[in-house]
């Protein structure tokens, strides 16, 4: 134990300890990348609308729900060019719930394309609303982390639109 002191001297191994500035950080920008992915996604759910038919009150509310996330995408990727510590690619999500994530998505997908009218509008309706739900709520959190003033409206802003969105969704399954 003497000669690994004296070979190493009095250096000591220190552990960087995130600050707490590092940690918001963090965890604003896990918040920014699950709804980067999310609108992202949810940007081209109207594409189904090349294979598939459905009622026009259906189309219109997936159309606009697909717009709102392109021009939310497009805002995030503004914000994102004027702050390079905003980063979309840290969602950190465990292993296991990744795994199922991508079930659920290869079951409804496969759900959707096999399906047909009333079943078909349904389910879409039903996964929309699940969706902008989830985005609503997740940017009121990220509203509540973020210091930005202008990000802070926008999180404001696409919270209520998502929420708007689900109503609309959720009078169409009535």
């Amino acid at each position: 134990m003497a000669c690994a002191l004296a070979v190493t001297g009095c250096a000591t191994v220190q552990k960087v300890i995130p600050t707490a500035a590092w940690h918001k950080a963090r965890v604003r920008n896990e918040g920014y990348s699950l709804l980067y992915h999310l609108i992202s996604q949810d940007s081209d759910v109207a594409k189904i609308f090349i294979i598939k038919h459905a009622d026009p009150s259906v189309v219109d509310v997936i159309k606009e729900i697909a717009s709102a996330c392109d021009q939310a995408r497009k805002e995030l990727d503004l914000f994102h060019e004027k702050d390079r510590h905003l980063s979309f690619e840290m969602a950190n999500l465990p292993e296991l719930e990744q795994k199922t994530r991508a079930a659920i998505q290869s079951t409804v997908t496969k759900q959707l394309l096999l399906s047909s009218g009333k079943t078909f509008e349904r389910r879409l309706l039903f996964t929309q609303a699940e969706s902008m739900n989830y985005a609503a709520h997740l940017a009121k959190v990220l509203h509540d982390q973020e210091d930005n003033p202008l990000r802070q409206e926008f999180l404001a802003t696409l919270s209520q639109r998502c929420t708007t969105l689900h109503d609309r969704v959720i009078d169409l399954l009535k």
